[in-house]
């Protein structure tokens, strides 16, 4: 284990204390926006865009992915497209040419011609 300056403690321990604050902020941004009277799509847009930065921060400083090798940068960035995605994906389904069918519909019989009843 190397051994650490106490400058280099102060200074990883001030980065902490700033995420942790920018945080904080976030999460207090993410309340008040909550009150807003805003439509839905904007609403949930804006929670996705608050989220996102929050967990790019914890991912990056309190995981250590910052000073991580490139290959699991890409790795994160291919994750995080995936993601958006696959939440972009249900806005373009056209949901006005689904019929839904209960399974009990062609489950169980309506009628039967011998009465319905069984033997």
């Amino acid at each position: 284990m190397s051994e650490h300056s106490a400058e280099e403690v102060k200074k990883h321990v001030r980065v902490y204390v700033a995420v942790f604050a920018a945080l904080a902020v976030l999460t207090v941004v993410t309340v008040a926006v909550s009150y807003l009277e805003l439509p839905t799509s904007t609403a949930i847009a804006l929670a996705l865009l608050i989220a996102t930065v929050k967990g790019s921060l914890v991912a990056l400083y309190f995981m250590h992915l910052i000073s991580e090798q490139k290959a699991i940068v890409w790795l994160l960035g291919l994750t995080a497209s995936f993601f958006l995605v696959c939440m972009y994906m249900p806005t373009k389904w056209d949901t006005n040419s689904i019929e839904v069918h209960s399974v009990w519909d062609t489950a169980l019989p309506t009628s039967r011609a011998d009465g319905g009843g069984h033997h």
